[in-house]
This record gives structure tokens, C-alpha cells and sequence, in this order.
């Protein structure tokens, strides 16, 4: 079995020299970014249940509790359950396949961490959050789950080649922020379908869930802005000049942007009443999570074809 050193030296271009964009492709690749999607989306539920928790701010209830923690677990343990089942896009989990390792890597057991706090929430939810204990657990749920968004991001982005540097540097920042938020709409829906009577529009929770929004979209837009740097470097005219690549890339960027955020804040603005709360916390939550996996998916696109292109 070759080291990884040389296994990543052994990725030809179709010229015969080292491909450096090919773990930037396979970081992209349509099922990868649907389970880290879905593991970010788990990890940010637990950052904002945890905090919740942690300030006092959070409903009294041990189902408003429980639920919130079974989605995240759900959630989050796609990618570990895609790697015991041995699919082909999930080799390992973390960089640890159970099936040839019995230690996981650092990355894994930082990735494990989190079920200690998870299954102390799970065993002290009783009825009241007001128990310090409860609040402690809740303040490392999300203490934890913020560490392993940050420490995963940066290992996946290790092995990108130098010249995305700028761009792999926001990953960790950008997963952060894009799990806070669609995490943030999963508690809402978890929330609304316990919830007698929806909360009030300027509810301090909401405005700052509108902030990530915001928040959000000002990371995704450094992101690109990124990714045109470096097409003005190679020269890429598809990216960089207002051409019909261009033109249609916006698009495309503006759609996905519309679902990812735009839907979701205009759902939460709205503030409907009655049944209609739990289905716009539903609608704004899945929405979310669809456009991000699209958003992941045309910053692939988009960086496959920089790198394919000559320099």
C-alpha cells in the first residue's frame, strides 16, 4: 500500500505533470458535498442548541431538548455511517476507516468529542434547563462542535495546492459561519413544531439568526471574489470578463444565493402564524441546506474549470 505522499504524487495531469487541483476536485465532488453539508448542518445545530443552553435562552422541556439533539446526531453521523457501510466516495471519516484502524486520528477523536456533551444534554434534559450541569453541558456541546467545524475544515483543506491558499484559508471561517446558520434554521423547526404560538418577529433570536445571514453571504462573496483573483492570475477570461461564462455563472450564483439565504431570511421576516410557522421553518431550513450543497457544487464547477484551463 503506497504512503500518502506518494499517493498524492501519483495524481497525473493529462501533460504528466502532478495534478495539484485534484484534491480541490474531489473536496467538490457531488456526494462529498452532500455529507459535509449535512455533518456541518449537524454541528451547527448542536453549536446553537448548546449555546442556548449555555445563556439561559432556551425553552424548558425535555422533547424541545431531545429533538434537536437526535436531528444533530442524524446529521452528523452521515459520514461516519457512509464509511461503515464502505461506499466509494467515503473511504475513511476523518482520515479513519473502522474497518483497517482501531485508534481514529486526531481528527476523529476531535470529531467524537462531541458525543460526550450530547449524551449528558441527552441524560440531564429533564423538563428544566436552569440546572448548572445542563448549562455546562450545553456551553462544551458547543464549544466542541465549533472545534471540529474549524480543525475538520482546515484538514480537508491541507492538501490543496498552494496557489488556492487565499481561498482554502476562509474554508474554516466559511463552513463556521454557513453551519451556524443552517443549524440556527433546524432548531427553528424544531422550536416551531413544539411551540404552542409562534415567537415574536423582533425576537432577539431571529435578528441575530439574521446577522449570521448576513454574516454569510459576506463570506461567500470573499470566497468568489477569491476565486476571480486567481483567474485574473491564469488569465481565465470565463471567470473574469463580463462575457456569457460570466454573465451566466452569476446567475447561477445569484439562484443559489437565493435559496441558501435569501429564502430562509425572507421566511423568517415574514413571520407567519398558525400551522404555517412549522412549515416555514421547514421550507427555510431544507431550502438552506439545498443551496448550500448547490453553492459547494458552482465554486467546484467553477475552480475544475480554472484549473483545467491552461496556465
Amino acid at each position: 500500500m503506497a504512503e500518502p505522499n506518494e499517493a498524492r504524487s501519483a495524481v497525473l495531469d493529462p501533460m504528466g505533470r502532478p495534478d495539484a487541483g485534484e484534491p480541490a476536485r474531489n473536496l467538490f465532488s457531488t456526494p462529498i458535498v452532500v455529507v459535509q453539508t449535512a455533518t456541518s448542518t449537524g454541528y451547527g445545530l448542536w453549536m446553537v442548541l448548546g449555546t442556548a443552553l449555555a445563556l439561559g435562552l432556551y425553552p424548558d422541556g425535555r422533547g424541545e431538548v431531545l429533538a434537536p439533539l437526535a436531528i444533530g446526531l442524524a446529521l452528523t453521523g452521515t459520514g461516519l455511517l457512509a464509511t461503515c457501510l464502505r461506499l466509494p466516495f467515503a473511504a475513511d471519516w476523518h482520515g479513519w476507516n473502522p474497518a483497517q484502524r482501531m485508534m481514529p486520528t486526531v481528527e476523529g477523536m476531535i470529531a467524537m468529542v462531541n458525543f460526550l456533551p450530547m449524551l449528558a444534554l441527552a441524560g440531564l434534559a429533564r423538563g428544566e434547563n436552569d440546572f448548572w450541569a445542563t448549562r455546562s453541558a450545553g456551553g462544551a456541546l458547543a464549544a466542541s462542535s465549533l472545534a471540529t467545524l474549524v480543525y475538520t475544515a482546515r484538514a480537508a483543506s491541507r492538501d490543496l495546492p498552494p496557489r488556492v491558499a487565499s481561498i482554502a484559508n476562509a474554508l474554516p471561517l466559511g463552513r463556521a459561519v454557513s453551519a451556524l446558520f443552517a443549524g440556527g434554521l433546524w432548531l427553528w423547526v424544531c422550536v416551531a413544531l413544539q411551540a404552542e404560538t409562534p415567537t415574536d418577529p423582533v425576537n432577539p433570536w431571529r435578528m441575530a439568526l439574521l446577522a449570521v445571514a448576513l454574516a454569510l453571504g459576506l463570506v461567500e462573496g470573499m470566497r468568489w471574489r477569491a476565486l476571480v483573483q486567481l483567474a485574473d492570475e491564469h488569465g481565465d477570461a470565463q471567470l473574469t470578463a463580463g462575457g456569457r461564462g460570466a454573465l451566466r455563472l452569476l446567475g447561477w450564483r445569484v439562484s443559489v444565493a437565493a435559496l441558501s439565504v435569501g429564502l430562509p431570511s425572507l421566511l423568517l421576516l415574514s413571520h407567519p402564524a398558525g400551522r404555517a410557522h412549522a412549515l416555514a421553518a421547514g421550507l427555510g431550513a431544507l431550502s438552506c441546506v439545498i443551496g448550500q450543497c448547490l453553492e459547494q457544487r458552482l465554486y467546484g464547477r467553477a475552480y475544475g474549470r480554472l484549473t483545467a484551463s491552461p496556465a
